[in-house]
């Protein structure tokens, strides 16, 4: 990470690479470029189509999406809610949804899912509950993790831990019965498809078959591989004020926060219905229990997920497991994400980097004891798995007949879970401006730009507010304060706008674009990232205490006193412990009067 203080990204920045933007204007002959291949719609079978040329024309369509995960899928759904005559397709590489990353939902996402018609209650049943984001700060002096400094930011509304093939067959099940077409199985050939304002040809494979069709916009929702941005060499992974990488893994027989007693402070739900983060000043380890149905078979997990979406009563969870046999499992995603700038481990291998911070702090080793790493969850072959350089954007969201939406447009980290809910909101601000091209008939970049301001603004607020983060976790006092500011913000957003269905107002991801808050929120990165500058002017990270960041603390307590002061009632973790700390006060004065 660079040491300057000011925070900054190119993110859509037209100026800062005027050279490169050309390409994105692209002729027919300049799409011609080879394919990074990173993508591949796919079919379950076939289409039926004529045949033109050497491939088969399968239709024509106003707009075709790349990738059938939650963000492409819910796009499609609401368009098609939206306007119900719409011909809308979408291309997925997998022929079945499978194993991904990503199980950590918040409010907005789950509100999405309940917009286009999956209920609240074939959530409950299929998926382990959340109830909100926990905090502990680990250090080499914390022995247990009951004796570890925490804060709770205690749920608006329950949301889910969720286990991705199951979530991502329900959203697509549920979007064919909205009028969506959904190909499996295919593979985009950008490097032979025509992207233009006046229509776009878009050809894509299938076994050995070459495949074309229509669209007036095509929308990218490829995730990671971010396909139009990376074809066009437009996605960048290096311009981030810090990089951070990931390994993880899944395990039996954890010491389950969720079986502790010895809690110092109060909570609303069990420890195991957060999900948990153990921070230190390398990074983080997430904690998230899951509800495990890889033992359901493709055909059975269709049948069910048809039968979640028919039924008005819904089975039991024991009902499920013996139609299906998929009992519950107790097994724990635990994945540790690392800062570059402090980090020299994951350099070294997937496993030295996980062993030497499952063993370097010891509450984190005292959890994990005894615990057994899953060799082969999902078919993967791969005990545990890594990520590198997680932090990315594309520099142009929008052209000429295309747009790029959720992480095809950026991924900033999954710290405080941003991913599925920061999608979503993208998703759903470009199904407005899509609705406003079709009434206008203007497929041009120029037509999007209210969709890319958004999302510049989105990608760098939420950025900044993952940074304050990381920076928190120099000292346990400064995670605490830094939470408390978020979830202000945040449940009051919540608070004010509470409607059954997702709205505009709710991509304003958790009130992170209210003006006041963004002006609190550069202030304090640039106290934070100063103190960081300037202990580490003074010492290396692994010689850094948590008493050298007192003086960050301080600040921080000192811009932030009246804010908080005036807005306790937001924040219910410190009411219902300020409530319990009253409570033992009182207690040996009830003994004596009684």
């Amino acid at each position: 990470m660079s040491t300057n203080t000011e925070f900054h990204s190119d993110c859509f920045k037209r100026s800062s690479r005027s050279h490169r933007l050309l390409r994105a204007e692209p002729s027919a002959q300049s799409l011609a470029k080879q394919d990074d291949g990173a993508l591949a719609p796919q079919m379950t079978e076939p289409p039926k189509g004529y045949t033109f040329g050497y491939a088969v024309t399968v239709g024509e369509y106003q707009v075709a999406v790349i990738g059938a995960g939650p963000q492409g899928i819910l796009y499609a759904s609401w368009l098609k809610q939206a306007r119900p005559e719409l011909q809308v397709v979408v291309i997925e590489r997998e022929e079945k949804p499978k194993f991904k990353i990503g199980e950590s939902t918040l409010s907005g996402f789950c509100k999405a899912l309940r917009s286009v018609g999956i209920s609240q209650e074939a959530l409950e049943l299929l998926f382990f509950p959340k109830n909100g984001l926990g905090f502990f700060h680990v250090d080499k002096s914390v022995e247990n993790i009951t004796e570890a400094p925490e804060y709770i930011l205690e749920t608006f509304d329950e949301t889910f831990q969720v286990e991705r093939r199951l979530l991502d067959g329900l959203l697509i099940a549920n979007a064919r019965r909205l009028g969506v077409e959904v190909i499996q199985g295919a593979r985009v050939d950008l490097a032979n498809s025509q992207l233009s304002d006046r229509g776009n040809t878009i050809t894509y494979r299938h076994q050995q078959q070459k495949y074309e069709l229509k669209s007036q916009l095509l929308v990218d929702a490829s995730g990671p591989a971010s396909v139009i941005a990376k074809h066009l060499g437009l996605y960048n992974k290096e311009d981030v004020n810090f990089q951070s990488n990931a390994v993880w893994g899944y395990f039996k027989k954890v010491n389950r926060l969720g079986d502790r007693q010895d809690w110092q402070n109060v909570a609303q739900f069990s420890r195991d219905e957060y999900t948990q983060h153990f921070c230190f000043r390398e990074g983080w380890m997430w904690y998230i229990p899951l509800v495990s149905w890889e033992n359901v078979a493709d055909a059975q997990s269709d049948a069910m997920l048809n039968r979640f979406l028919d039924a008005e009563d819904l089975p039991t969870k024991a009902e499920l497991a013996a139609q299906h046999g998929c009992p519950e499992e107790d097994i724990i995603s635990i994945g540790m994400v690392l800062r570059q700038d402090r980090d020299s481990k994951f350099a070294q291998g997937r496993k030295v980097a996980f062993d030497h911070y499952a063993q370097q702090y010891p509450a984190i080793a005292e959890m994990l004891e005894g615990a057994e790493l899953v060799s082969d969850l999902y078919g993967t072959h791969q005990p545990l798995r890594a990520r590198a350089n997680i932090r990315g954007y594309a520099e142009q969201v929008v052209g000429d007949g295309w747009l790029s939406i959720g992480e095809a447009a950026f991924f900033v980290d999954p710290l405080i879970s941003p991913g599925l809910t920061g999608g979503v909101a993208t998703a759903y601000f470009a199904v407005q401006s899509t609705l406003k091209a079709i009434d206008q008939n203007d497929f041009s970049r120029s037509s999007f730009a209210d969709y890319e301001s958004f999302a510049g603004k989105l990608y760098e607020a939420l950025e900044r507010d993952n940074q304050l983060v990381y920076m928190s976790f120099n000292h346990p006092k400064a995670i605490e304060l830094i939470q408390r500011f978020q979830e202000i913000d945040a449940r009051r957003h919540f608070n004010q706008h509470i409607t059954s269905d997702y709205c505009l107002a709710d991509t304003n991801v958790w009130g992170i674009l209210n003006p006041i808050y963004q002006s609190l929120q550069k202030q304090l990165w640039q106290i934070m990232r100063q103190a960081e500058i300037t202990v580490g002017e003074h010492k290396a990270v692994n010689e850094q205490t948590i008493e050298d960041y007192e003086f960050m603390v301080e600040q921080i307590q000192a811009y932030l006193a009246n804010y908080l002061d005036n807005h306790t009632e937001l924040t219910p973790y410190i009411i219902q412990n300020d409530q319990n700390e009253v409570k033992e006060e009182l207690q040996p004065q009830l003994a004596y009067i009684n």
